[in-house]
């Protein structure tokens, strides 16, 4: 039992464990600090390879919401400015328009996402409080970390787990199976309704034999005496 309760729990969490990861980094009471005192715990001698792998991948998070936000502004960029261009395509600045967008577009692309995370872990981490709200934190903090707080309102916003825990470490077999994949909906319907139907019966039946037994034990006692 014990050993199908680590191998359940080890499929969960290989699969989910870099989103937890970047939600603990997102913590600014935690960051990437809780990330190296654990790990070693966790990993031991992988750790350092495991530690790569969440940062790698904080990174590319960090570059997708980055582009995605580009792309949307250079669209209302080019909305907003074509009818200027038409004003001015004869104009002294005209020469640089060019080197002026792509300027902005390399800033963003390349300086802007890095140096966002790059200065959020950086800073020194906050106090431990138990009052602490890690989404108004955010909230505040938005004009300093715009990339970093579209991933927290994104990432936090996750529950911890759509499968009670009674099911996910469930140890008895579910009825539909692997290898019953293919029964037909009234037949699925009609064993969950008769093993709901028999399981309070059997137990009744167990408890009324326990209690039989325990008059008769103590009808022999009294024999005896």
């Amino acid at each position: 039992m014990a050993f199908d309760m680590i191998e359940k729990f080890n499929k969960y969490w290989k699969v989910v464990h870099g989103i937890m990861a970047v939600a603990v980094i997102l913590d600014p009471r935690f960051k990437m600090r809780l990330i190296l005192f654990y790990f070693p715990e966790i990993y031991g001698s992988d750790a350092a390879n495991e530690i790569k792998k969440v940062r790698n991948f904080l990174y590319e998070l960090v570059e997708e919401y980055q582009s995605n936000t580009n792309s949307c502004a250079s669209n209302q960029f080019g909305m907003s400015s074509s009818t200027s261009q038409t004003v001015a395509n004869n104009g002294p600045e005209d020469r640089l328009s060019k080197f002026d967008k792509w300027n902005q577009s390399y800033a963003n692309n390349t300086n802007a996402s890095k140096n966002e995370l790059d200065f959020y872990l950086e800073e020194d981490i906050l106090p431990r409080t138990q009052d602490f709200d890690i989404l108004s934190w955010w909230k505040t903090n938005g004009l300093k970390y715009p990339t970093l707080q579209k991933i927290a309102r994104d990432i936090l916003a996750i529950p911890m787990s759509s499968v009670a825990s009674e099911s996910a470490f469930s140890t008895s077999g579910r009825i539909l199976s692997p290898y019953r994949s293919r029964l037909h909906p009234n037949t699925l319907e009609a064993l969950i309704c008769t093993q709901n139907w028999i399981k309070p019966k059997m137990k009744d039946e167990h408890q009324d034999q326990d209690q039989d037994k325990g008059e008769c034990k103590n009808g022999d006692e009294n024999e005896d005496t």
